[in-house]
């Protein structure tokens, strides 16, 4: 398994920076729609909307939010868009932090769950379209961060974990593996400041911003472990061997690209 895992990883990091590298924006934006619409039909799985019809109608629904925003939100003008999804993400730590397991089935989760894919993932796919149209070397930052925290906090938490960070949600996640995630984001946030050609005066912020980055990372992470307990499976899908699915390996993401980008735009105005 952990062989497979690595080849998948190995193919699909490979298959990102290409794309990013060698596509222009508008092609990029498609090829992120694409993935951004796989994820969705998960998403619709995994909050068990009854029928085919209404998992087609939600992706649907949200292939047309992505052609709104990519027709009328402009750069410049994509702060509300990151904030929105912002304090949605600081209402789901309330949210995990109260979490009761008897809450699964309940009728109101069901209309949170639903509501939240859009706020979800239509800000990740935007996030992650402006960085490469503006700022790559950052789009490949976070990735590389993103990549590396989760990367490190499974594999320490593996090989020290003892103390459960979250056991009714993901029993596998440790609280070591949570400190090894943030000890990698300053080792990495050290030399992407030089490479990055960052001012020294926003040298701590920009530490401050891989930290918050890791941590939201792993709220995202913790609440696709939510949705795969209500539906009762242990991943999003098999289109990744060794993985699981779409939301498997981008649940990190969706949390950490939203409030990234707003701190982008802090450095650079």
């Amino acid at each position: 398994m952990l062989r497979q895992r690595i080849i998948t990883a190995l193919f699909l990091g490979a298959g990102i920076f290409s794309v990013i590298l060698f596509l222009p924006n508008q092609w990029l934006a498609a090829v992120f729609a694409l993935v951004t619409l796989l994820a969705a039909r998960e998403w619709a799985n995994l909050i068990s909307l009854p029928g085919q019809l209404w998992k087609i109608t939600y992706v649907a629904l949200l292939a047309v939010m992505l052609i709104v925003v990519w027709t009328w939100v402009r750069p410049d003008h994509a702060h509300t868009v990151f904030l929105i999804a912002v304090l949605w993400w600081a209402g789901a730590v309330i949210m995990l932090a109260a979490y009761e397991p008897g809450w699964l089935h309940t009728g109101w989760l069901q209309w949170i769950l639903g509501l939240s894919g859009f706020v979800v993932l239509v800000p990740t796919w935007l996030s992650l379209v402006i960085l490469h149209e503006q700022y790559p070397a950052l789009l490949v930052f976070l990735l590389v961060l993103v990549g590396a925290s989760d990367t490190s906090a499974y594999f320490a938490g593996k090989r020290f974990g003892k103390n459960k960070l979250a056991p009714s949600l993901s029993p596998g996640k440790t609280r070591e593996g949570l400190w090894s995630a943030l000890i990698i984001s300053l080792v990495l946030a050290v030399p992407g400041m030089y490479a990055l050609g960052l001012d020294k005066a926003v040298w701590i912020y920009f530490l401050c911003l891989s930290l918050v980055t890791v941590l939201a990372a792993l709220i995202g992470d913790l609440f696709e472990s939510l949705l795969k307990r209500r539906a009762g499976v242990k991943d999003s899908g098999t289109i990744l061997p060794g993985h699981g699915g779409i939301l498997d390996r981008i649940d990190s993401l969706t949390a950490a690209a939203p409030g990234f980008m707003l701190g982008v735009y802090w450095i650079y105005g």
